[in-house]
Order: structure tokens, then sequence, then C-alpha cells
């Protein structure tokens, strides 16, 4: 695997998102300033190996924000706010019908959620992606995480209709959570399902010896981020996020 490292940014290739874009991707992410034009010259020429490069700038740097838009022709697409928050143990209303699995086999109600839910996405600022492709990406990324190790599912579900889930990992080294995706189907917006789900992942959590569940959502998305701050999440990252087609 292609690849770059040192202390200003880690560059290497993506093989996710050549799955998904269908073209050879890569990610660069921007640790700290990148004041070297030695080094910023390098990591360009790694940059157009490829057809598609994702670059996250952390902490939104100008520095890097400067040279990025100076000498390539990226786009920014995203303001990305990650929040955490320490786990606590939670009250569950034992009423509830979420269940959480690992490895969760492949669920088209899931896939149809992640298609109408994220309206908000960064891929669909990005011109270069087909209106047809853009807004099923999550849908892929729920249909790959299917069935694979480490990738839960939580699952709100009445009558055997789901209603909403939460796709997350566990870092265990790290003692961490981090949710993936959160999405609650349409029609059931705004009936406490989110925070219900929030509630059964943080009990889970709390349970499995977690100390801190970590989320990321647009900066735009104010309604996500008050509700997560409402629940006990604080902001600690902003970052840049930019696409970047070098052919086109």
């Amino acid at each position: 695997m292609k690849k770059l490292s040192n202390e200003e940014f880690d560059a290497y290739e993506s093989k996710i998102d050549t799955q998904f874009f269908g073209v050879s991707s890569a990610k660069v992410v921007l640790k700290n300033p990148c004041s070297s034009e030695l080094k910023q010259d390098e990591l360009i020429h790694f940059m157009h190996e490829f057809e598609f490069i994702m670059i996250i700038n952390k902490n939104n740097n100008s520095i890097n924000n400067q040279w990025i838009g100076r000498k390539t022709r990226s786009f920014l697409v995203d303001i990305n706010t990650q929040l955490q928050k320490q786990v606590k143990d939670v009250h569950q209303d034992k009423n509830q019908t979420i269940t959480i699995i690992d490895s969760y086999p492949k669920n088209d109600q899931i896939i149809q959620i992640a298609k109408t839910a994220f309206l908000a996405s960064r891929f669909l600022k990005d011109p270069f992606l087909s209106a047809e492709k853009a807004p099923h990406i999550y849908a892929d990324i729920v249909n790959n995480a299917f069935e694979k190790k480490g990738r839960f599912f939580a699952i709100q579900s009445t009558n055997e209709k789901i209603l909403g889930f939460i796709l997350f990992s566990i870092n265990h080294p790290a003692s961490s959570l981090t949710i993936e995706l959160f999405a609650v189907d349409e029609q059931f917006v705004g009936q406490g399902l989110g925070k219900q789900l929030l509630d059964a992942v943080e009990s889970y959590a709390f349970h499995q010896g977690i100390e801190t569940i970590i989320v990321g959502t647009q900066l735009e998305n104010f309604d996500a981020i008050k509700s997560y701050i409402k629940k006990g999440f604080k902001i600690f990252e902003c970052n840049s996020v930019y696409h970047y087609w070098p052919l086109k």
C-alpha cells in the first residue's frame, strides 16, 4: 500500500474510497502545520498518483488551508465537528426495542434509511460526483459494514420494522467508542428515537468498560450539534475537509 508519513501528515492509499468511487483514491490527514515547501511538494506529488483524494486538515489550520488553496484545485466540502463525552451509566426504558449486534446481517431496511437520511452530506457538494452516486454513498457504507466483525449496529425496531440505527466501532486500547453513522427513518424523526438509540449505545459502552464516546457531524448541522451537547457531548475538534480530483 502506498503511504507517506511524518510529523506533519499521514497520506495513504484508501481502498475503501477506491471501492466507493470506482477510481484510485487516497486519504491525507494534515496533523500539524506543513510550512515546508519541500514537504508540500512531496505530498502533492504523492496525491497526483491518484484520481481522488480526501484531505482532512486537523483543527482547520490556516497555514495548511493557504497552501492547499494556492497549490491545488481542492475544494472545501465540510467543516467536520468532532464531539466526545465521558461514558456514564444511563437508565434505559425497559420498553425500548433496541438491540445491539456485532456482524449484523445485511438488511434492506437499514440501507433504505441510509439512502434518505443524510441530506447535508459533503458528497452532495462535490460537483464531480454524479447526482445518482452521491446520495447512495452512505448506503454503500452500511452495506459494507454488514457481517463485519467489529462493526456494531444498534437497531431500534417495532413489529419487525426498523425505525433507526447507529453504526459504531470500538477501540479497546483507547477505551473509546466511535459512532460512524446515526440515522432515524424520516417518518419517525422528532419522536425521541435518536435519544433512545444514543442512551442504548452509551449503556452498552458503560457495561463494556468503555470510557469515551466520539461522534462527528457537519458544523452546519446545528440541530445535531445542539442535541449532542444536550446529551453531554463537548466539541473537541473542528477539521476542514477537502476533495481533490487532480485530473479534473
